[in-house]
C-alpha cells in the first residue's frame, strides 16, 4: 500500500465540483471524491500557511507548538529536545511516527524553504526541492522530479509522498487560456454584488480592493488590476478557478503515472490544503488575513480502498491535527500524548465517530484573532487589527450569512457570552493545564507589534 497526499495552497472547497461548484475546475479531484469520503467541515486549527502545516505536521495546535505565524515572534517552534537525540519520542513529529512502523515519507516540497521552516523537514526519509522559487514555482516545475521519483519508486510499498502545489495561491501565473473552459460557466455566486463592492472601496487594509492588485495584472493577465465592480470581481473568480483547473490537470497525471504503473488501485489518496483565501469577505480578495470561516474551512477528500466508503460525506467538526492522529491510527503506529488531534478512524469508514460541538481556530500573521465556530454560528475576536478595521468582537450566523457580511453581537449577546465566557475560556484552559504547556505565543505577538499582552 501507499498513500499519496496532494496539499495544494489556498485551496477553498466551495470551488470544487465534488463540493458542489458549478464550474468544471476538479474532474480530477471528484473522481477521487465519488471513490471515497468527502469531509465538510474540516478546519485548520491555525492560517495560514507555515501554522497550517505545522499544525498536522507535529499533530499540536498553534498555542502548543509555539506556531500562529508564518514569522517573527509567532513563528518560533517548540519541541521538547535531550541533547544530541533528538525530539522526545512523546512528542513527536507525525513523519518520526510513521517511519517507527516502517512507513517512508516523502515530500516535493519548496515550503521549507519558503517559511525557513527547516522543522517542517524533521523526520521524513526523503525531502526533495524541486527549485529555489520558494512556493513561486508552477505545478509543472514540482513535475520534474515529481514524474523521475514516480517512474522509479511507484510500486514500492508503504511510502507516504507528500505532493506539494501552490498554483492556487496568487498570482494566478499559468497560462491565460486555462481560463477558456468557464466561457460557458458564469460566475454564479451572488455576493459581492456591485452595492457591496462599492461600499467596499473605503476599507483600508492589505489586499483590500485597491491594495493589492495594481501590479498584479501586469504580471498575471488571470488577476485583475483592481476590484472597482463585480466585472473586476470575476475576473479574479475565473484567474483562482483557472489555477484550480491547472493543478487538478496536474493531479491528474500524477493519477494516471500510478495508474499505468498498475500501483494506483490499492493506494490511499488524500487532497487537502493548508487554508482557503477571501473572495470579498470583510473586504479582502485573494488573501488570508483572518480567523474566519472563509480561510479556516479547506476540503479533505480521502480514498482509501477497502476502508471508505464511495461518495460519502462526513459532517463531524474536525481539525487538520486529527489528520496527524488518523494516519498513526490507521497505520498502527502510536499516537503521542501531547498530540492535540483525535483520529476520526470511525468517520472514514463511514461510522460514527468522536463529534465536536464547537472548535476554536486562530490567526496572528496579519491580525491577531482567535474564532469560535459552532454548528451555526462564528465568533472571531481581535487582539490586533492591524490596518484593518474590525471589532474587537465579532458574531456571524453562518446558516443565514456565510459570506460573513451581517456582525449580530449586537442581536446575540447570549451567543456571544456562550462563544467567548464558556467555549473560549474552557478552550484556553484546556490548553494550558496540559503536562508541556508553554507561554501563549499569542502573547509574544502582540509585545512583538508593542501591544499589550491580552491573553
Amino acid at each position: 500500500m501507499r498513500i499519496i497526499y496532494f496539499d495544494i495552497d489556498c485551496l477553498r472547497p466551495d470551488h470544487l465540483g465534488c463540493y458542489g461548484y458549478n464550474r468544471p475546475t476538479s474532474p480530477n479531484i471528484d473522481r477521487i471524491a465519488k471513490q471515497g469520503v468527502r469531509f465538510d467541515h474540516y478546519y485548520c486549527a491555525d492560517s495560514p500557511c507555515l501554522p497550517s502545516r505545522m499544525n498536522w505536521s507535529s499533530g499540536r495546535f498553534g498555542i502548543n507548538n509555539g506556531v500562529v505565524s508564518n514569522n517573527g515572534a509567532g513563528a518560533k517552534f517548540n519541541i521538547r529536545k535531550r541533547g544530541y537525540q533528538g525530539p522526545m519520542p512523546e512528542n513527536e513529529m507525525l513523519m518520526r511516527q510513521l517511519r517507527k512502523v516502517g512507513w517512508d515519507p516523502v515530500s516535493m516540497s519548496n515550503f521549507a524553504d519558503r517559511h525557513n521552516a527547516w522543522e517542517f523537514m524533521c523526520g521524513w526519509s526523503e525531502f526533495h526541492t524541486p527549485n529555489l522559487k520558494g512556493g513561486g514555482e508552477t505545478a509543472e516545475e514540482i513535475h520534474r522530479p515529481l514524474m523521475r521519483w514516480l517512474k522509479n519508486n511507484a510500486k514500492r510499498e508503504n511510502y507516504l509522498l507528500h505532493i506539494n502545489y501552490w498554483d492556487a495561491h496568487r498570482l494566478y501565473k499559468m497560462d491565460a487560456s486555462w481560463a477558456d473552459r468557464f466561457k460557458d460557466y458564469p460566475v454564479t455566486q451572488a455576493w459581492p454584488d456591485e452595492d457591496a463592492i462599492k461600499k467596499q472601496q473605503e476599507l483600508k487594509g492589505s489586499f483590500t480592493t485597491h491594495r493589492q492588485f495594481l501590479e498584479n495584472k501586469s504580471l498575471a493577465p488571470l488577476m485583475p488590476g483592481a476590484i472597482d465592480n463585480r466585472k473586476d470581481f470575476e475576473h479574479m473568480i475565473t484567474g483562482y478557478d483557472a489555477a484550480i483547473a491547472y493543478v487538478d490537470h496536474h493531479v491528474g497525471i500524477v493519477l494516471d503515472e500510478l495508474a499505468r504503473q498498475n500501483a494506483l488501485d490499492d493506494a490511499v489518496v488524500i487532497i487537502s490544503a493548508d487554508h482557503g483565501d477571501n473572495f470579498g469577505e470583510h473586504g479582502i480578495y485573494s488573501d488570508h488575513v483572518c480567523a474566519d470561516e472563509a480561510i479556516h474551512n479547506i476540503p479533505l477528500i480521502i480514498r482509501w480502498p477497502g476502508v471508505t466508503p464511495e461518495n460519502h460525506n462526513c459532517g463531524s467538526f474536525l481539525y487538520n491535527v486529527d489528520l496527524s492522529a488518523t494516519l498513526c491510527d490507521m497505520l498502527g503506529a502510536d499516537i503521542p500524548s501531547e498530540w492535540d488531534g483525535v483520529s476520526f478512524g470511525n468517520q472514514l469508514k463511514g461510522k460514527p465517530g468522536k463529534e465536536r460541538n464547537y472548535l476554536v481556530w486562530g490567526h496572528a500573521l496579519y491580525t491577531v484573532q482567535r474564532a469560535v465556530r459552532t454548528k451555526t454560528h462564528l465568533m472571531i475576536k481581535t487582539y490586533d487589527q492591524l490596518d484593518y478595521e474590525l471589532d474587537p468582537v465579532q458574531l456571524y450566523d453562518l446558516e443565514k450569512d456565510p459570506y460573513q457580511t451581517k456582525d449580530i453581537k449586537n442581536e446575540r449577546p447570549d451567543i456571544v457570552c456562550e462563544c467567548e465566557d464558556y467555549y473560549m475560556n474552557d478552550w484556553l484552559k484546556t490548553q494550558r493545564a496540559k503536562p508541556h504547556a508553554i507561554p501563549d505565543p499569542f502573547n509574544a505577538v502582540l509585545k512583538e507589534r508593542g501591544k499589550e499582552a491580552a491573553l
